[in-house]
């Protein structure tokens, strides 16, 4: 590159084009002079619509830069061309294609042949992020049968039933997509090497059953419409069961002893009493042999009513060693559907037996609740008269943004006997969190899955 004054020497262009090919991989998508599009085009291919500009179409294989004062085209449209002409420019492998604003709006054909080029060039990571309201629906068979794809983010996208044959994936998610039980089985065992499956909002199958995905570490599942079943068999090294279990599905899980972190779990799912039958029917099954495993469990459950509190503590006693609590009020501040005989009486708490996860093993527990709510707060007192290894209770709320809501919590629960000498109960304001757009990254590293305040 010469020096600002004109008068230096080309210092980049006397690298070797091995160390340029390394330069240019690190750069991703970029405009390039005619002296390095030789080395370009034998780097592996680094495509991120975020390096495009927003009104522009670039010409890396011979075209022209397009201006938005010079181009009456939409910016999809000028951005999908420059995806196209990039693509078509470069030899491959692809390294990584990734898009997240560029619209396959009236071009389905043209996002299939995408899929089919990317496959024929080796292509190891592919991103479409795209949203949901663009409604392109191109078929993605091509992308699943690549044998050099290691990570796939699909968003409204289709997938036949023709079978799924991408032997190194290890991340797979699917956002919006369209398939049937037969397509969403076939990608699961046709994918033996899968460590991460994300499904978001997926449309089709009525049960989703993981059996034998020996390699599985994380599955998620977020808004699965009409979901009746999730069954997860002989996943040996599952470790976080996720999701949004906001469903009426029968959950059942065996042969996964690592399983550590477990829910979202909606206590008044109307199903839910099928997750008990299944572990209370047959112990020596192998069905309770993963719940041992859990320590971090989230609960979603109305702390006003006695029938799902009665579920909740039946449920803990399903997880002996469970240190971490995640409780979610699902109460609202005018429950007018409530029957006054379901409604928890104030001598409820004391009358319980002990259960052994709250008393030996519980360390850690956030309770939430947008609105005032003096059941959470007694099933707050609850843990704290229990806990005897407690040493952090976090409760979180709305109403908590001024102090003189917090001294008022406060007061009440210093009534409380407490157990532990080193709980610590700290009042917060509740934030947004959404475990959906937990990026893969943090839902495998984070100790704790659910607190997801450290993004």
């Amino acid at each position: 590159m010469a020096a600002a004054d004109g008068g230096g020497e080309d210092y980049i262009s006397e690298l070797p084009d091995a160390l340029l090919s390394v330069i240019f991989s690190l750069l991703g998508t970029a405009a390039l002079s005619t002296r390095f599009r030789g080395v370009w085009a034998a780097t592996p291919l680094r495509l991120d619509d975020l390096d495009l500009p927003a009104l522009a179409a670039l010409g890396l294989g011979g075209g022209t830069r397009t201006t938005a004062s010079s181009s009456p085209i939409a910016p999809w449209t000028a951005r999908a061309d420059a995806v196209t002409r990039v693509l078509a420019s470069h030899p491959g492998p692809v390294a990584l294609f990734r898009l997240s604003r560029t619209s396959f709006r009236g071009r389905v054909a043209a996002a299939e042949a995408w899929f089919r080029e990317l496959a024929a060039k080796r292509a190891r990571e592919v991103a479409l992020l795209c949203a949901p309201e663009w409604c392109h629906l191109a078929l993605a068979d091509p992308l699943l049968g690549c044998a050099t794809l290691e990570s796939l983010a699909l968003g409204e996208c289709r997938v036949s039933d023709r079978g799924a044959s991408a032997a190194r994936l290890t991340e797979l998610t699917l956002s919006s997509t369209h398939l049937s039980e037969a397509a969403l089985q076939s990608v699961l065992s046709g994918c033996p090497a899968l460590r991460t499956v994300m499904l978001k909002h997926v449309e089709g199958p009525r049960s989703i059953r993981v059996r034998s995905c020996r390699s599985l570490v994380l599955l998620g599942v977020w808004q699965y419409k009409n979901l009746e079943e999730l069954t997860v068999e002989d996943a040996p090294c599952l470790e976080r069961l996720l999701g949004d279990m906001r469903l009426t599905a029968a959950i059942n899980v065996s042969g996964a002893p690592k399983l550590t972190a477990f829910g979202y779990v909606v206590i008044s799912s109307s199903n839910f009493l099928l997750f008990d039958e299944v572990i209370e029917k047959d112990v020596c099954n192998g069905l309770r042999a993963p719940l041992l495993s859990v320590k971090i469990l989230a609960i979603s459950v109305k702390f006003s009513s006695k029938n799902d509190m009665d579920k909740l503590m039946n449920l803990l006693n399903f997880f002996p060693f469970v240190e971490t609590l995640h409780v979610q009020a699902s109460d609202t501040r005018f429950d007018l559907t409530q029957d006054s005989t379901d409604t928890v009486g104030s001598s409820y708490h004391e009358k319980l037996d002990h259960i052994g996860c709250v008393m030996n093993h519980l360390n850690s527990v956030r309770l939430e609740s947008k609105v005032h709510n003096i059941y959470m707060l007694e099933f707050a007192c609850f843990l704290l008269a229990r806990a005897q290894v407690l040493q952090l209770m976090t409760i979180q709320s709305k109403v908590f943004s001024t102090p003189q809501c917090v001294a008022g919590q406060q007061a009440l629960l210093n009534q409380s006997h407490v157990a532990s000498t080193e709980a610590e109960i700290v009042f917060e304001d509740m934030e947004s969190h959404d475990l959906e757009h937990l990026s893969l990254e943090l839902a495998n590293t984070l100790p704790d899955p659910f607190d997801t305040y450290h993004r």
